[in-house]
């Protein structure tokens, strides 16, 4: 989970990275996903990331220790995905001054 979060978060800044370098038609070489990982990796939020996430999922994890069949597992996997979502969505890195 934790790993998968960082990439859409690292990759949707790479985009940025790249659609700004398209922009102003720049001739140097740039490997905006390498950069994006420098970011985040430099960012307070690959801690952030690793450690709300990982509290998430042991949220998650502890509920079905609870989980009888017929309940509402349903719910608590779509407020798992929900929590996931807002996580990476809090922790996205500035995009990039064109």
């Amino acid at each position: 989970m934790q790993l998968g979060s960082a990439a859409v978060i690292i990759f949707e800044n790479a985009f940025h990275l790249w659609a700004q370098h398209r922009l102003t038609r720049e001739q140097e070489s740039v490997y905006p996903v390498r950069v994006a990982l420098q970011r985040y990796m430099a960012s307070p939020n690959a801690t952030a990331v690793r450690e709300t996430i990982g509290s998430a999922v042991r949220t998650y994890e502890a509920g079905f220790s609870h989980w009888i069949p017929g309940s509402a597992k349903r719910s608590q996997k779509e407020e798992l995905i929900d929590t996931i979502i807002e996580i990476v969505l809090q922790h996205r890195l500035p995009t990039p001054a064109v």
